[in-house]
């Protein structure tokens, strides 16, 4: 279970989109995405509704940014990011599984996409593998024969928390010149 949660905030968020039905997104798909946001590029408001393709009331709203500011407390105190999910790539649990955090954590990439890759495209492009393996997003027939070396997948989805940080690091490290940090 993620660390994340204020149980009231996560469930005004994963009860509104229960009620939404099958389309709409699940805990574990809005989780990927949240940290998407968390550890990518500054954003300056995300359009929920847009993104999700959905309506998003305010309340619900304002608790996933929320939830995205505690992600984002969490990895500055040095805590790694939980799953709410086994970091298992083969497992199918019909939107609880990895393979469905790793497409909702690509929801959040997409926000601004352009920044994702803007510094080091091929770095970026290196760590991002395994979430657009293993959310099945890309149907590239090299991503095909990789999914077949389960070994290497497995290696891949078993490192997913470890490249949160490292994202988060190459987005909001001391390197980043980041305009709170004073120039020497």
């Amino acid at each position: 279970m993620s660390d994340i949660t204020n149980p009231s905030l996560k469930n005004t968020v994963r009860q509104y989109f229960q009620e939404q039905g099958e389309d709409a997104p699940t805990w574990t798909e809005i989780h990927g995405m949240l940290c998407a946001l968390a550890v990518g590029p500054e954003v300056e408001s995300v359009d929920y509704a847009a993104e999700l393709e959905m309506p998003v009331p305010g309340e619900v709203s304002d608790a996933l940014n929320r939830l995205r500011e505690r992600l984002v407390t969490q990895l500055l105190g040095g805590d790694a990011i939980n799953l709410p999910c086994l970091l298992d790539p083969y497992q199918e649990e019909d939107g609880q599984d990895l393979a469905s955090w790793c497409a909702g954590f690509m929801t959040g990439v997409f926000v601004d996409e352009e920044n994702w890759y803007r510094d080091d495209e091929e770095q970026m492009a290196q760590l991002l593998l395994p979430f657009i393996l293993i959310s099945g997003l890309d149907d590239d027939e090299a991503l095909d024969t990789l999914w077949e070396n389960t070994q290497v997948v497995r290696q891949m989805a078993l490192s997913i928390p470890e490249i949160l940080e490292e994202l988060y690091l190459a987005f909001h490290g001391p390197d980043q010149g980041d305009a709170s940090t004073p120039a020497d």
